[in-house]
């Protein structure tokens, strides 16, 4: 089958010559769609205004530099595989079947191929933790290991992956080894195999085909959108989008803010603001020196004796009562300690320390000797003694006496000071609030001579005051409030406004270049999705042509359609020459299971895939006789090109392979016994198995020849049978008959030998009488003495060599297939 043809050109050099070409396109939006195509900091620079570049970076090929093919897979301790053993596949063009009953172990190496190389399996994808649990062998748990062979073309030593899981470790705790030509490595990115094994899964499991076609249709498209190499244009759009959303909401959030902001001003009595609400009202541009000049525009002066009295009510700020209270207590324990000294009292020591002072000084001057003003005492050590600690006395009580009266004059002073300087508005409001405040204030200015009554009538009065002016302020606020026009807190709002709307004019132009760059890119985008679909989705519609054989629903070009989160895979499909719009409505199972295959194999058989395996499991489930007729063909002209490796628990499909002779097909047999032991032999068709089992019966020498006679001749003669059924299986298919009739046809001849015979040569079964001659005249006498042996038991040409018999019906089904 040949793989449809890719365009291999880079993107960016696509997009290039296309702007080239567009002599309409704007030289600004070239370069946001170029700068958006190769980066994030590019993008940025464009928009800046650094001029993009504007040449196509490509990257070097888009042709697959290697050829890997699946040389062999190892499983030990891992699933339904206990002991080692290993699957040896030929490292090329062909196709491979592994037939096992369901529970062999044969799923295990097609999850093994998957696991070993990805590290993880679709089977358990999605699915809860218990799907993950149970994955180590339950009779082989140690070693547990799965290991894959690689070749790759022209390199001799072949990539190896080994991944190994110790006891007790967890399925995503394997230890991997990956060795190749190049060395050893971590893993297989540094082989460059992690996103090709990404694009071109080479792995397809039943629960798979089931989720590409009625799966996520989002899932899908991104899987073929990067496939196809479009994933850059999804990239870019979304540089450009998110480029554009923080000027697209400054601009929603200016002009919604115009709006309420109309509402707010119309509700103001103020001059100023009717004109400001008059110039954002409409959906025009608005003269934003206009609005400026209005808010720059000082306040009026006014004349209301009301509103003057009011503006200095509200801001009246008088000290605090609990300051007042403080400085009142302060000032009576000051009056209480300068009453502890009288005055005359304290002159008179001063006087006294005088005196004392200079006596002192006279005997230390003229030594003991006696008063010189009383002249009747004395002046020696004891008077000294006695005379410097008076000296001391005196002293400190005149100091403290001199403090305290410092202290209180300081007070005094402090208390007078803040009397005097409350201020009390002067104007004609006569409101209760105000006349209490000038009253309060007028009865605290009433203060008396003495310290200590000062201190109680201002701890008194003082209260009032502080009480009274803030029901005057409170007046004051209320009164301003309701005579303001709000202006002042509506000007600070539009003053805001203004700053963002200032720079609304070139976020309108910066988003309008990245709106362009979007449309142009988007319809670049889908000229250039639909010219690398196309090979694409016809090699998908040559494949449903071939699997869908009997149905009558015919497959239309397959199509990627929608964007962001509407996106989507459309398979157009029309019934019995009735469009029907999309397919999954009108599909069986089956017809699922096929699209399903139409779909996965473009994709892991694109030619840009290094793999050039593709391994699936179990594809045969709900499909009908004839869709495995088509499920043959297709693989075996896929295995014209690629290592098609097959497993599955259906002999329908080895068997239409063999049939249909569509191909050389290697058929491996997959048996679990015991312990889970599995082995794996070479597989044979119906008609060498009973030549085979005839053959080994003819030598049995232990068991008499008229006994063996009978059997053999039955064998040989089931042989011939299931040869014939082939031969009308591959000629009738080939006419286009329906496998229904085909199988009533093979049922109704299979009554007798001659019939199925004539069927087989004829086409026709009433031709029975003429078989002997056409075996005769084709492939000789002994064609002819099988024939008849087989019909009629051993007679006596064969009786004494059945083993000749057996060769004779070798003969002859070989001639018949």
């Amino acid at each position: 089958m040949t793989q449809p043809p890719q365009s291999t050109a880079p993107l960016i050099e696509l997009i290039f010559d296309r702007l080239a070409a567009a002599a309409d396109v704007p030289t600004e939006t070239a370069e946001l769609v170029l700068a958006a195509l190769t980066g994030e900091a590019d993008l940025t620079a464009a928009l800046a205004g650094t001029p993009t570049r504007l040449d196509p970076r490509s990257p070097t090929g888009d042709d697959p530099a290697e050829r890997i093919w699946l040389k062999s897979v190892t499983v030990a301790g891992f699933r339904g595989v206990g002991p080692e053993r290993t699957l040896q596949i030929d490292p090329g063009p062909g196709l491979t079947l592994l037939v096992g009953r369901n529970g062999s172990g044969k799923s295990s190496f097609a999850e093994a191929v998957e696991l070993a190389l990805t590290g993880d399996s679709a089977r358990w994808a999605d699915k809860t933790s218990v799907w993950r649990t149970g994955w180590r062998n339950l009779h082989n748990p140690d070693p547990c290991w799965v290991g894959v062979e690689l070749r790759v073309d022209g390199v001799a030593m072949p990539t190896r992956v080994h991944r190994a899981w110790p006891v007790e470790a967890e399925l995503a705790d394997a230890e991997v080894t990956v060795t190749s030509a190049r060395g050893r490595h971590a893993c297989l990115s540094e082989l460059g195999l992690a996103r090709p094994l990404e694009l071109h899964r080479p792995f397809l499991t039943a629960a798979e085909l089931g989720k590409l076609a009625a799966g996520s249709q989002s899932q899908l498209f991104d899987a073929l959108f990067a496939i196809l190499g479009l994933d850059a244009l999804t990239d870019a759009d979304q540089r450009l989008l998110r480029a554009a959303r923080p000027h697209d909401t400054a601009i929603k959030e200016v002009r919604a803010r115009r709006a309420a902001l109309v509402d707010m001003l119309d509700g103001i009595a103020d001059e100023r603001a009717q004109r400001t609400a008059a110039l954002l009202r409409g959906r025009g541009t608005v003269d934003l020196a206009a609005v400026t000049a209005i808010l720059d525009e000082p306040d009026e002066a006014t004349t209301d004796q009301a509103v003057l009295l009011c503006r200095e009510l509200a801001a009246l700020a008088p000290p605090p009562a609990e300051e007042v209270t403080r400085l009142a207590g302060q000032l009576r324990a000051a009056a209480v300690e300068a009453e502890r000294y009288d005055g005359g009292r304290s002159r008179a020591a001063l006087r006294s320390a005088e005196l004392l002072r200079l006596a002192l000084e006279h005997h230390e001057d003229e030594g003991d000797g006696s008063c010189p003003v009383c002249a009747t005492g004395t002046l020696d050590g004891g008077w000294r003694a006695a005379a410097a600690q008076t000296l001391t006395d005196l002293r400190q009580r005149s100091v403290a006496a001199q403090t305290a009266g410092t202290r209180l004059t300081a007070l005094l002073r402090q208390t007078h000071h803040l009397i005097d300087d409350l201020a009390v508005p002067e104007g004609s409001g006569a409101e209760p609030p105000v006349g209490a405040l000038r009253d309060a204030v007028a009865a605290l200015r009433r203060v008396p001579g003495e310290p200590a009554e000062l201190a109680d009538h201002l701890a008194a009065w003082y209260p009032a005051v502080v009480a009274a002016a803030d029901a005057a302020r409170a007046y004051a606020e209320g009164f301003l409030r309701q005579r303001d026009t709000g202006w002042r807190a509506a000007a600070a709002d539009v003053r805001r406004w203004v700053v963002a709307a200032n720079g609304l004019r070139a976020r309108e132009a910066t988003l309008a270049r990245l709106k362009a760059a979007r449309a142009w890119l988007k319809n670049a985008g889908t000229d250039i999705r639909n010219e690398r679909v196309a090979p694409f989705a016809g090699h998908s519609q040559r494949i449903w042509a071939q699997l869908r054989q009997e149905s009558n629903i015919e497959l239309g070009a397959m199509t990627l359609e929608g964007a962001n989160t509407r996106r989507r895979v459309s398979f157009p499909v029309s019934v019995d020459g009735a469009d029907n719009g999309t397919a999954l409505g009108v599909m069986s199972q089956g017809e699922m299971q096929a699209l399903g295959l139409a779909t996965f194999l473009p994709r892991s058989c694109a030619p840009e895939s290094p793999f050039r395996f593709i391994v699936v499991d179990d594809p045969v489930q709900s499909m009908d006789p004839s869709k495995v007729d088509g499920l043959a063909r297709v693989l075996a002209a896929l295995a014209e090109q690629r290592q098609v490796i097959v497993f599955t628990h259906d002999t329908r499909l080895p068997d239409a392979v063999t049939r249909l002779g569509v191909g050389d097909a290697r058929v491996i047999e997959v048996h679990r016994a015991e312990k889970s032991v599995v082995t794996l032999r070479p597989g044979s068709d119906p008609v060498t198995r009973y030549l085979d089992d005839a053959h080994a019966l003819s030598r049995n020498e232990e068991i008499p020849g008229e006994v063996r006679g009978p059997v053999v001749a039955e064998l040989c003669r089931s042989a011939v049978e299931a040869a014939c059924h082939r031969v009308v299986w591959r000629v009738r298919v080939a006419r286009g008959v329906p496998h229904d009739d085909i199988e009533a046809a093979i049922e109704a001849a299979s009554r007798r030998l001659a019939t199925i015979v004539a069927l087989a040569l004829f086409d026709d079964p009433d031709r029975g009488g003429a078989v002997r001659n056409e075996l005769l005249r084709r492939h000789g006498r002994r064609a002819v003495d099988a024939y008849q042996a087989c019909r009629k038991g051993v007679h006596g040409a064969y009786l004494a060599d059945l083993p000749g018999l057996v060769a004779d019906a070798r003969l002859l089904a070989t001639a018949l297939w």
